[in-house]
């Protein structure tokens, strides 16, 4: 059953008597468009049970061709609605709530300043802004615990394996300071004993960066 069927069961411009003015909640109920433009329908569990909307546009931060900001409710969130000119033929999402059943993603401890921002994606994906005065980073993790920090010390990369290039990377990431060491002192066979070590040296700061190093 249709939402305009039960409280405006004619086609043409709705009456008064038949418009919703100010913002509702609503649950959402399928997130399938089939024109694929990233419409929802959504249920009025306070109105009457089974009875969903046409399908809504969601209002975003950004939106134009081929470019915007994509955060599409996943069914059974609750949202706010708003209809155009209060016709409920033209609904709208403005935005996601949380309530008693489903809490906001926990964050690292109080943050009774205000200090922490940041998105959380349902696998697990965190992008996380943490304006905490003197240690101010921003980090970007996945599930699996992998992680970038950035902060005004450089750039932290945390991972069981890093492969640069592609995804299909099988060369060996050769590490600053062991390669140092090991062309140091590496000499080589002459048939009448090992040669010395390198003429010249490798030396931090101008062979391998003082600042740019890897645990």
């Amino acid at each position: 059953m249709n939402l305009l069927e039960v409280l405006s069961p004619r086609e043409e411009i709705a009456p008064d008597h038949d418009r919703v003015y100010g913002a509702v909640v609503g649950v959402v109920s399928s997130i399938d468009d089939p024109d694929k433009q990233g419409r929802v329908r959504v249920q009025f569990p306070w109105l009457m049970e089974n009875v969903e909307s046409r399908w809504a546009r969601i209002v975003t931060f950004m939106a134009g061709n081929d470019r915007g900001g994509v955060f599409r409710p996943e069914v059974g969130d609750e949202v706010l609605v708003l209809f155009e000119h209060g016709d409920l033929r033209f609904p709208y999402i403005v935005g996601g709530i949380w309530n008693g059943k489903d809490a906001m993603p926990a964050q690292r401890g109080p943050d009774a300043g205000n200090d922490i921002r940041l998105i959380k994606s349902r696998s697990g994906h965190t992008i996380v802004f943490d304006d905490t005065s003197g240690s101010e980073t921003i980090t970007v993790s996945d599930q699996s615990g992998n992680s970038v920090i950035l902060s005004s010390s450089g750039v932290v990369v945390k991972s069981s394996a890093i492969k640069l290039g592609s995804d299909g990377a099988s060369e060996s990431l050769v590490l600053g300071d062991a390669f140092m060491q090991l062309f140091n002192s590496h000499t080589h066979g002459t048939g009448v004993g090992p040669s010395s070590p390198p003429v010249q040296p490798m030396a931090s700061g101008q062979h391998v960066s003082t600042k740019h190093k890897t645990e």
